[in-house]
């Protein structure tokens, strides 16, 4: 699971604004915030937990994520908030959004309910469960709640909040950031609003453009899901990859997928099978020299090759280096303080899947 890397962007511009030591945070996760600027930037969802762990080690707040909510930008200028804007009311604006939350987030479960206890939106910010993950659920419903009175021109107000962790701070602080009455230890994190405003009419609402913002978001959601499916594909190759050999038909039959649309959506992803492979090959190769004293003959079977020579030849073919010369340069170059920080910021930014 995934999340996009705007949730990064609004979380890093409100530490920032909250004066917290920004540095000293990237510096022990081993992150830089110019990645930020990534486009199409999207983080292992599983790393939030150590992200939070950090940020709590820094700020010795056990509340850090409580009480960096007023810091925190609107989320705005993605397709989730045009299809709010060009729908005709807040109620359609909802459910279409709701459709493409993968856009924002793999983890993210958000709905809204309408039954007999009032209208509200129901939000699981995380799917794993670590105590540290509390701060992200703190910080998805803030969020939501300053996006729904965003595009409804501040006439959304919430009437009270029910959250799923427990209580740190006094309520008062809670009840000051959210602004209405909140309640903890609830199945599910829900904030209540007044029913009145799923009837809002959007002063924007253009019915041409929400076409038009309806094909963008089913674009950018094949996109994802076109990722999504690459990933699994180098899953693959990591359980296959050194027991045989691994081709286009038996990966397919591994993930189910008929090989001709395999072939398919890797060439509207831009690339190919034998490419991935190359790459996947190359990238295992890579940490292999520069992070163990695995002998290269045990690499070379380790990365898919019957032969040394096949391995030295693409090795050279790659890097410019034969795999000798490239371990030695690697660690002429690189302390184990320096490989450390790498490993780290390829996990945080999902490089590795790009390698």
């Amino acid at each position: 699971m995934r999340d996009s890397g705007v949730l990064l962007q609004i979380v890093h511009a409100g530490m920032v604004k909250a004066g917290l030591d920004v540095a000293a945070i990237y510096t022990r996760l081993g992150y830089h915030a110019d990645k930020l600027t990534q486009k199409d930037l999207r983080t292992p969802h599983r790393l939030q937990a150590f992200f939070w762990e950090i940020v709590e080690a820094v700020t010795g707040d056990p509340d850090i994520g409580l009480h960096l909510c007023p810091h925190l930008p609107v989320y705005r200028g993605e397709v989730i908030e045009y299809l709010f804007f060009s729908s005709p009311t807040f109620r359609d604006g909802c459910n279409r959004a709701l459709k493409y939350l993968r856009l924002v987030s793999d983890a993210l479960d958000v709905r809204l309910v309408e039954d007999a206890k009032g209208p509200r939106f129901t939000v699981v910010g995380a799917a794993l469960q670590a105590p540290q993950l509390r701060h992200t659920e703190i910080c998805v419903v803030y969020e939501a709640m300053q996006f729904a009175r965003s595009v409804t021109e501040s006439n959304y107000k919430p009437l009270r909040v029910r959250l799923r962790c427990t209580q740190r701070a006094d309520v008062s602080e809670y009840e000051r950031v959210f602004g209405c009455p909140v309640e903890f230890e609830a199945e599910q994190n829900e904030i209540y609003f007044d029913p009145a405003l799923l009837e809002y009419r959007s002063p924007r609402w253009d019915p041409d453009l929400l076409r038009l913002h309806e094909e963008l978001a089913e674009k950018r959601l094949s996109s994802i899901e076109r990722q999504d499916l690459i990933e699994r594909i180098r899953t693959v190759f990591s359980r296959k990859l050194e027991l045989e050999q691994c081709d286009l038909e038996d990966v397919a039959r591994e993930l189910d997928v008929p090989a001709r649309r395999l072939r398919f959506e890797l060439a509207r992803a831009g690339t190919s099978f034998s490419q991935l492979l190359s790459d996947f090959r190359y990238a295992l190769a890579r940490k292999l020299l520069r992070s163990t004293d695995e002998p290269i003959e045990h690499i070379v079977y380790l990365t898919g090759f019957s032969e040394p020579s096949t391995f030295y030849r693409a090795f050279k073919r790659w890097s410019g280096m034969t795999p000798v010369q490239y371990r030695e340069q690697k660690r002429a170059t690189n302390g184990q303080n320096g490989k450390a920080t790498a490993d780290t910021l390829s996990a945080i930014v999902g490089a590795s899947r790009k390698a």
